[in-house]
């Protein structure tokens, strides 16, 4: 039977593990939805720990005995060459080696990216290691963050199943070519300005939709959020807002405004204030 540890900050491959009944010692990254699972009794008869840094981490890990560590979330990075001798392995949202870093599938998004699952030994750098196994999500439009999310859970999951199958021994190095990106996410990818396509602010939206996130923008001074974005073709409703000056509010209703923007109408949808402030016809958007 295996002496595992697990490390992270969401619940899914976590939940895979706990069926396989080994010696089990769970750390959860403090102030995630992991901890806020546990703490609401999803996991009843685990125990665990939580950590908020990196030297609280190694003090534990350097007071038990294990055989293999799996990361899924642990923003961590664990020099594996001093920790007790064992099998460390991550458990990555993309495809690798395209999108390592912090934000993978917010970059999948954004860029239009394929997105994906990865289980890989740990080394010295960031999401470098060795693969295991790996499943490709190939990116399509229709894609939002919040729907890329639930699917790259369910792509940890089938690439924790086949490397518990493989044993979790590698199949080869990460290959990297010049088109591999390394994704964090910046502020101005939440926020909308006049300089943005509006191809790019609408994929900007769909990147940041979930609803903890959102995409900020200004009107006269105020900063609001959308959450959702489309282009608009109705004739009746184009004659309309073609009547107004570029990023003017011709329509407000319902949490949504529409406008024309570089010859195009746009609608934004779930739009919110901190204030309830309204955003009115005519009313100057951003920053304008």
């Amino acid at each position: 039977m295996r002496d595992c540890v697990f490390v992270g900050n969401r619940r899914f491959v976590l939940e895979e593990l706990i069926k396989k009944n080994w010696n089990l010692t769970v750390f959860v990254v403090k102030g995630t939805h992991l901890e806020r699972d546990f703490n609401s009794g999803m996991f009843e008869n685990v125990p665990f720990q939580t950590v908020a840094s990196k030297s609280e981490l190694l003090e534990h890990l350097s007071l038990i005995s294990f055989d293999l560590l799996i990361s899924n979330g642990c923003p961590f990075i664990l020099p594996v060459e001093k920790l007790p001798l064992a099998k460390y392995v991550n458990i990555h949202p993309s495809y690798l080696p395209d999108l390592k870093g912090c934000d993978p599938v917010i970059g999948a998004v954004l860029l239009r990216r394929d997105a994906g699952a990865t289980c890989h030994i740990m080394d010295s750098g960031i999401d470098t290691g060795d693969i295991i196994s790996q499943t490709k999500i190939p990116y399509t439009e229709d894609l939002d963050v919040t729907t890329l999310y639930q699917l790259s859970f369910l792509a940890e999951i089938e690439v924790f199943h086949e490397a518990c199958r493989l044993g979790f021994k590698a199949k080869g190095a990460q290959v990297s070519t010049p088109e591999s990106l390394y994704f964090n996410r910046k502020a101005e990818h939440q926020h909308l300005s006049q300089s943005d396509t509006n191809d790019f602010m609408l994929q900007k939206v769909k990147a940041f939709n979930n609803k903890s996130i959102g995409c900020s923008f200004k009107s006269e001074n105020v900063e609001y959020k959308v959450f959702r974005a489309s282009k608009v073709c109705n004739p009746y409703l184009t004659r309309h807002v073609m009547k107004f000056e570029e990023n003017t509010v011709a329509l407000s209703y319902e949490n949504s405004i529409v406008f024309n923007r570089h010859g195009e109408v746009i609608r934004f949808e779930e739009v919110t204030q901190k204030d309830n402030i309204p955003l009115l016809v005519n009313q100057k958007l951003f920053g304008v």
